[in-house]
């Protein structure tokens, strides 16, 4: 009996499948892949989105195995958007995503739990997607989206930082000698640093404790001596680079605001076109008025400080000048006579002032910076090249 051999199957697709299988090969497969990213130094913990469906379970990557995963989404989806909070990891990550042509967007740190007392990577993770999924949807409360500086104004940025860094470490080391000579009984060392202050003050211990006692303390201050004088020098050169850099540019200066000043509000701002509205550079400085109202119960309360605290801290300081070199400022309106010198008025009314009045001059300054108005429009007068005015 003739056998009958079974026939064989072919591994090739047909030209028609062939074809259609080179097709799919080369298109997107997907339209858009939301990432949710928490962000540390040793992993990243993600979790992912793909179009309409469902989160997928959380991930865990080393940063250099996330670049990676990220350049095969961008294979697998015409566009693909992650989101990630702003920390002590800088905006190094938005950078790279951006370079493999992520849409990468920074938000402002907070607590991700909903109120419960649990809190983990995954969750964090979670929570950022859905906030990223609702923030796409149109909800822009979602996230607090924060503006990633380039690494020119980063850098800028940290130089004037740097001398902020200085100066408080500075006050440190000056404290730790009050508080040695607080515990001699000195109350009021004041200040001890200077030549003729600490020779009045070993000569106070000496005659109080002796020689053995004067001589240990006076060896423990002139270690602290040694680095407050470190610490002096090496801000006295941050402060004329700053000042340097703030005389050699183009713009005018305004009198009673020092070029320091100015100096250190530009490298935090970074660009003042960033700002649409005065709401937006109000709410930059974080001296917009809290409020905590419900029904018809309305309450005012302190500033609600979701901003940058440095340059709200110049803008302070530049408010108690103006009220000095600037009286024909517009915007200090009714707080003239509460700001000017010799007033008696209180303190909380005083401080309520300042803060008004660096909320102004914040939205001046855009407006100024921007071209929308000018110095003289707004009541500011220019200071004189080559004279030195006091800084703010």
């Amino acid at each position: 009996m003739e056998q009958k051999t079974p026939p064989q199957s072919s591994r090739k697709a047909p030209v028609g499948r062939e074809g259609r299988v080179a097709t799919n090969s080369l298109e997107k497969r997907y339209e858009l892949i939301k990432l949710g990213v928490d962000t540390h130094a040793a992993q990243y913990t993600f979790a992912r989105m793909v179009d309409q469906l469902g989160a997928q379970p959380s991930q865990r990557l080393s940063p250099q195995a996330f670049l990676i995963f990220l350049g095969k989404q961008m294979h697998l989806a015409r566009r693909v958007v992650m989101v990630y909070e702003a920390g002590p990891y800088g905006f190094a990550l938005y950078r790279q995503a951006t370079k493999l042509g992520v849409q990468c967007l920074v938000c402002a740190p907070e607590r991700l739990s909903r109120g419960r007392n649990v809190v983990n990577d995954k969750l964090d993770a979670g929570e950022l997607l859905s906030r990223l999924d609702r923030y796409l949807a149109g909800s822009r409360t979602a996230l607090r989206v924060v503006r990633p500086p380039t690494v020119e104004q980063e850098m800028k940025r940290r130089q004037a930082r740097e001398r902020n860094s200085y100066r408080k470490e500075r006050q440190r080391w000056i404290a730790r000698g009050r508080s040695c000579l607080h515990t001699l009984g000195v109350c009021r060392p004041g200040r001890w640093w200077r030549p003729e202050r600490y020779q009045e003050l070993m000569t106070q211990v000496l005659g109080e404790y002796g020689a053995g006692v004067t001589e240990q303390v006076r060896g423990e201050l002139e270690r602290m001596l040694e680095m407050v004088e470190h610490l002096q020098r090496r801000l006295n050169e941050l402060t004329m680079a700053l000042r340097a850099a703030a005389l050699a540019k183009e713009q005018p200066r305004i009198k009673g605001i020092g070029p320091l000043s100015s100096e250190l509000l530009d490298r935090e701002v970074g660009d003042w076109n960033r700002f649409q509205n005065r709401r937006q550079v109000a709410s930059y400085t974080g001296l917009c008025p809290g409020e905590s109202s419900s029904g018809d119960r309305r309450m005012s309360l302190s500033i609600d400080k979701h901003g940058n605290p440095r340059v709200r801290a110049v803008l302070v300081e530049c408010a108690w000048l103006l009220a000095r070199y600037q009286p024909e400022y517009k915007s200090l309106g009714k707080w003239k006579e509460v700001l000017a010198p010799g007033s008696k008025a209180g303190g909380a009314l005083r401080k309520k002032a300042a803060v008004a009045v660096g909320r102004r001059l914040a939205v001046d300054l855009w407006r100024i910076r921007t071209g929308r108005a000018r110095a003289e429009d707004l009541g500011l007068r220019l200071a004189l090249f080559g004279v030195e005015e006091q800084e703010g």
